[in-house]
């Protein structure tokens, strides 16, 4: 069971753990459709895959001297490597640390990296093929392994998924690996010396070099076209991300300037006045007790606790920083979204509480109000809110009435009011109406 648990914990930690994307991640924490920003991505990435890369390169040649150890050539290559690693990525640092917002250094540490990568493997291949050479027992795998890093470091270039870039390292590599490959894959130079043009010529046709060397262009060059095609498609997707979140940042602009101004709209700035949050107290404690007397579910309860209580006490803030990213400012609305929607759908029950008690004090009621007035309050959380509402604004004093006492609220509910309710809610709050003339009184 301990295996067992050390396994889980370090799959927990693996999974958790963000090493590999903050080092390696192309587009972790960038906005996308910001190409220095992306470039900039980019060059961080690259910059950490190299110092890896020549770690590795480091590792392989002293794997190769613990093999010969009496090649000591071995052991100073693999020592000069790693102050040739640490200048590479200082001078790509420098270039890199100028910012996102330096597209011209970005572009060099772009150029210098992907140069680097190439040379660097040229270099290894080098160092392998004259070791291979040397080696009495002709070791020339090795030769083979440091020519397929060449391919390697193309791949490597891909990363930046910039054609320009990709074609003109192309060229370079073409040159370069044909000036190899007659130089020093086959040595095909020295087959010159001491003859003249048409028995170099026939040498050159009639041996196995010159075809090996056609095999490895073309299969070079088609290396460098799938490369090509898979930038060329990887940058189509790209840009075709890029005008989608253009796409969506513009809606996300648009919901946002929306959902601001109809907040903005019906949920009143006016400060809360000490009378309406004491209010508010009394009628969550009468909300709470009808619900109980109705038989609601402890969280229906306090759900609707929280429902009545949101009038006075919220934390909805819709105030967007200038500063903020398109991005913080919608998730700071979608945040705010479900609060703001509940609190409008109270005030909207408080405007229309307010409204029927006009009404009936001013009998101004009709058929057509009453019939519109409970289909708008027709759910039962609602006429809860609702039935209190109206007694504590019936018991106290308005600017348009005087306070009642609770045996005339009493009797306007079952001649005015009783008719808005349904009948068990109604039965329930008119029977046990002592309670409430309690609550009422003790605050």
């Amino acid at each position: 069971m301990g295996l067992r648990n050390l396994k889980n914990k370090i799959k927990s930690s693996l999974r958790k753990s963000t090493f590999f994307q903050d080092n390696f991640g192309f587009e972790n924490g960038i906005d996308i459709t910001d190409d220095n920003m992306v470039l900039y991505r980019k060059n961080i990435v690259v910059k950490n895959i190299i110092f890896v890369v020549n770690i590795v390169y480091a590792i392989i040649f002293t794997i190769i001297s613990i093999g010969d150890p009496t090649n000591s050539s071995n052991w100073l290559l693999t020592l000069l490597l790693l102050p040739v690693t640490a200048l590479v990525n200082y001078f790509l640092g420098k270039l890199i640390k100028k910012g996102s917002q330096d597209n011209l250094s970005q572009t060099m540490a772009m150029y210098v990296a992907a140069f680097y990568m190439f040379l660097s493997s040229i270099l290894v291949y080098v160092k392998l093929k004259y070791g291979a050479v040397e080696s009495e027992n002709g070791n020339n795998y090795l030769s083979e392994a440091g020519y397929i890093l060449i391919y390697v470091s193309l791949f490597m270039c891909a990363f930046y998924q910039d054609k320009k870039m990709l074609r003109n390292i192309f060229l370079w590599v073409v040159v370069l690996i044909t000036i190899l490959h007659f130089t020093l894959t086959y040595q095909l130079v020295s087959v010159a010396n001491n003859s003249d043009f048409g028995e170099t010529i026939y040498k050159l046709v009639t041996g196995v070099e010159l075809r090996d060397i056609l095999i490895r262009t073309i299969l070079l060059l088609v290396y460098m076209l799938i490369l090509y095609i898979f930038v060329s498609m990887t940058s189509y997707m790209q840009e075709e991300r890029k005008i989608e979140q253009a796409k969506r940042r513009s809606a996300q602009a648009d919901y946002i300037n929306s959902i601001k101004n109809v907040f903005d709209i019906v949920i009143p700035k006016n400060k809360i006045s000490e009378d309406e949050i004491k209010e508010n107290i009394i009628l969550c404690r009468m909300v709470k007790r009808l619900a109980s007397i109705l038989n609601l579910s402890e969280d229906e309860i306090n759900d609707l606790d929280y429902f009545t209580s949101l009038y006075v006490n919220h934390n909805f803030n819709l105030e967007l920083d200038n500063e903020s990213t398109e991005d913080q400012k919608f998730e700071i609305v979608k945040q705010n979204e479900i609060i703001g929607e509940d609190l409008i759908l109270r005030i909207k029950i408080k405007n229309k509480t307010e409204e029927i008690l006009r009404r009936v004090l001013d009998k101004a009621q009709n058929d057509d109000f009453i019939k519109e007035a409970r289909e708008e309050i027709s759910d039962q959380r609602t006429q809860i809110i609702v039935i209190c509402d109206i007694y504590i604004n019936m018991r106290s004093n308005r600017p348009y009435k005087r306070s009642y006492s609770h045996k005339n609220v009493m009797d306007s509910f079952e001649n005015n009011f009783k008719i808005y309710f349904d009948a068990l809610i109604y039965d329930r709050f008119y029977r046990f109406n002592t309670d409430f003339e309690k609550i009422f009184d003790e605050d």
